[in-house]
This record gives structure tokens, C-alpha cells and sequence, in this order.
């Protein structure tokens, strides 16, 4: 069927054409991912400080939610701010457990959700931020930098890196403490941190989302020394020299997986969720896959704004699969869901890359754009036409829960028709 604006005959289009948008009946198909983000950074999905007996019983209920939805992948958050939900010798047991860093909450977390899932034939992934180091913004108004750094990171346990390793910090525009992803010891530190879990732990995979270069972008002059330092040459511009931080690090881990592999036989995927942009083309349309998805100029884009290549990394082979994150809806004048969903299939058909679709969820009744309880059901109709879609991922847990909103409880109702007959 033509895709219909909600509640009216309009039908919609794609971007500057009069293509309308077909909706095919929705086709279940095995070995398709069905996933979930679970959000532990400021306990979104998580709660804090209960004692561990308590908090087994809702992690088991947070599987058993989430197996009720016949959902067989979780892209568990392990480590959201430089810490650990997991037994780890080189982060500390993160103050998103017990309310205060490092100290042990009794079990671990991850050796447990992987347990309770597999009593469901459910995945696990382990989702970890990079360079995050808090999400408290510092006092640059009444302290110079160095000072609040100092003061921010007393606080920090002994184990953490930034704590021990202040000269690899950096301050981004909000204000917040992030590790420097220029530094080598940076890159080799999150590398070794994202291993210990690959070889300790039986994940389907590692995963990464689109925390890069931070949105709170961070000034020239607070990297302009690194900058300097670390530059490959006198010609290498300060935007490029910002993305090859990053490929050197996706790289890196690229290699040392593959190592793993190689000498114990132990696959462990690599994934990668980028913000749903890479670029805003402006070639034609018969080029447009490679320059950019069809939206309104000013839309953000992670390759300029957040300085992650991801297409160079799949074209590279350095990632197994790709999440964008399509948190968009069909009727959004600036950006849209459909859009940007045939874009990246395209792409990932042109670089062999597995693709999932992130879908939002969470935004369902949340405004003008959000309001159709069919909105989520007819982006995964959409998605069947598509034959490098492998699956979707959800964000976040929080959102299986119903009473947040009539719109949602319903979306929730028609995910479950789809996906539990």
C-alpha cells in the first residue's frame, strides 16, 4: 500500500520527487535481528544501589521483558562513563551500580545478563562508550581548567584511567571531561578495554554508538597543542586530522579482534551505531549514495560534526555491521525516516556491510512528528523491501514498559502482533 500521512489521503514522498513510499505487508523473517538497546548511563534503564540479590530480580525481569517481545538481541551498556558493569582489571565498577565508583556491587553484571539471556536463546552485545569520562559539566567560570579537571577527578576511584592519566583529558564545549582521542595511550587504552571484554566474555559482539567527537564540540584552542603535536603533517587539516583520531582507533580495534580470531578461533563482531546523517548530499541523485542522504542542509552530519568516518570504516572492512540511528519518522519535513533507511541499505549493498536499522521508540508520542500508534509498525513494513536489512534495534528498554503514553502502549500492542504470533 502508498504510505498515507496520518489521518489524511496525502500520500507522502520520498525526498524532492513524487515517488510515493510503498508499505509492503510485513514479512517475518528467521535469523533477522530483533534488538534492544539497555541504557545504563544515568541508570535510564538501570537502577542504582540495590543489593545484588535485588538487583538479579530485575535483571531477570528485564529480560524476561524483553523476551515477552520476542526480541533475541540486547545491546547491553557496560561501560558508559570510563567505568565498568562488568569484573574488570582496568576500569572500575561504575557509580551507576551502587552510587559510588569502584565499589563492588556483589556480582557481575554483564557474566549475569549473559546467563539470564541465554536461558531466552538471546545475544548479548557489549555496548561501550569510548571517551566519556563524566556527564557532570565543569565550573569554568569560577576555576580554570586544569583546576576543575584536578577537582572532577579526585573524585574518580584510583582504578580509573583518568584518574591516574589527567594529561589524556580533554574538556569539550560543554564542559565535560572526555578522554583525548588523539593521544595513542587513549586509543591503546580503550582498545585493551573493549578486549578484556571480547576474550573474557561469550558476546556476540562489541559495540560502539555515536558518541565520538562529542556533540558538545570541543573548542580548537583546548586541542589546538595536540593538534600541533600529533598532526601528520604541516598539511593536515584540523577537521581531518580530527577524523583520523578516530579511524585510528576503529582500526586498531578492527586488528586486534581479528587477532583474536585468528590465534583462538573466538568471533566476536565489531558494531558500530552512528547519528543517522553521515552527510547531506549534493550530487545528483544518481550519485547521491556515496556523497550523502537526501534532508535539509543544515541537518547534522556525524562526518563533519562529530568527525566519524563510518563509511571509510565500512568501506575498509574495519566494522561487521552498522546501526544508524534512524530516530526519524515518515512525516518529519527536514529529515525522514524513509529516506535515509534507503540510503544506508544502499550503501551497506555497495560495501557488504550487515545492516540493522536503530529505531526510536522512545519517541512515539512525543510530538507532532510521533503521533500515528502505526508509525514503528510501518517503518518495519518498510524496511522489508529492503534486502540489506537484517534487523532493527530499539532504543532504549525503558520504552517496552507500558502506561508512559496511549501512543506508545499501542505501537507496543502492534510490535507484538508482528513479532509473537
Amino acid at each position: 500500500m502508498k504510505l498515507k500521512k496520518f489521518n489524511q489521503e496525502e500520500t507522502l514522498k520520498y525526498w524532492d520527487t513524487k515517488e510515493e513510499i510503498d508499505i509492503p505487508t510485513y514479512q517475518f523473517k528467521q535469523g533477522d535481528v530483533r534488538g534492544i538497546w539497555v541504557s545504563t548511563v544515568a541508570n535510564i534503564d538501570t537502577p542504582k544501589g540495590l543489593p545484588a540479590q535485588e538487583y538479579q530480580k530485575y535483571l531477570q525481569k528485564l529480560v524476561e521483558t524483553i523476551a515477552s517481545y520476542n526480541l533475541n538481541t540486547i545491546i547491553f551498556q557496560v561501560r558508559p562513563c570510563n567505568d565498568a558493569f562488568y569484573n574488570s582489571k582496568l576500569n572500575p565498577w561504575s557509580r551507576y551500580l551502587t552510587g559510588t565508583e569502584g565499589k563492588d556491587p556483589g556480582f557481575d553484571v554483564l557474566a549475569f545478563v549473559i546467563q539470564e539471556a541465554k536461558k531466552y536463546n538471546i545475544k548479548v552485545h557489549a555496548w561501550m562508550n569510548p571517551y566519556r569520562v563524566g556527564q557532570t559539566a565543569l565550573d569554568l567560570e569560577n576555576k580554570n581548567i586544569d583546576d576543575a579537571i584536578k577537582e572532577y577527578v579526585d573524585t574518580l576511584d584510583d582504578l580509573n584511567f583518568a584518574k591516574k592519566h589527567p594529561e589524556h583529558l580533554v574538556v569539550d564545549g560543554a564542559n565535560k571531561i572526555i578522554l583525548a582521542p588523539s593521544h595513542p595511550e587513549v586509543i591503546d587504552f580503550v582498545t585493551k578495554s573493549i578486549m578484556e571484554v571480547a576474550e573474557n566474555y561469550d558476546v556476540e559482539g562489541v559495540h560502539i554508538d555515536d558518541y565520538f567527537y562529542p556533540y558538545g564540540k570541543i573548542p580548537y584552542e583546548r586541542e589546538e597543542k595536540d593538534y600541533l603535536k600529533y598532526r601528520k603533517s604541516e598539511s593536515e587539516a584540523f577537521d581531518d586530522w580530527r577524523r583520523r583520531n578516530v579511524d585510528e582507533m576503529i582500526k586498531n580495534i578492527h586488528n586486534e579482534l581479528t587477532k583474536l580470531f585468528n590465534q583462538t578461533g573466538k568471533k566476536v563482531l565489531f558494531g558500530i551505531s552512528p547519528f543517522a546523517i553521515y552527510r547531506t548530499s549534493n550530487k545528483i541523485r544518481e550519485d547521491g549514495w556515496e556523497f550523502g542522504s537526501y534532508n535539509s542542509a543544515s541537518a547534522l552530519q556525524c562526518y563533519s560534526e562529530l568527525y566519524s568516518d563510518v563509511y571509510k570504516w565500512m568501506k575498509e572492512k574495519w566494522i561487521d555491521y552498522v546501526v544508524p540511528q534512524i530516530y526519524f519518522s515518515f512525516e518529519r519535513t527536514d529529515v525522514t525516516y524513509h529516506d535515509l533507511t534507503k540510503w544506508w541499505n544502499n550503501l551497506c549493498k555497495k560495501t557488504d556491510t550487515i545492516l540493522y536499522i536503530g529505531q526510536g521508540l522512545y519517541q512515539m508520542g512525543s510530538n507532532e512528528f510521533w503521533q500515528n500508534p502505526e508509525e514503528i509498525a510501518n517503518q518495519l513494513k518498510f524496511n522489508c523491501q529492503f534486502d540489506k536489512i537484517s534487523g532493527t534495534i530499539f532504543f532504549t528498554y525503558r520504552d517496552l514498559i507500558k502506561g508512559q503514553n496511549e501512543i506508545k502502549d499501542k505501537a507496543l500492542d502492534t510490535i507484538k502482533e508482528l513479532w509473537c504470533k
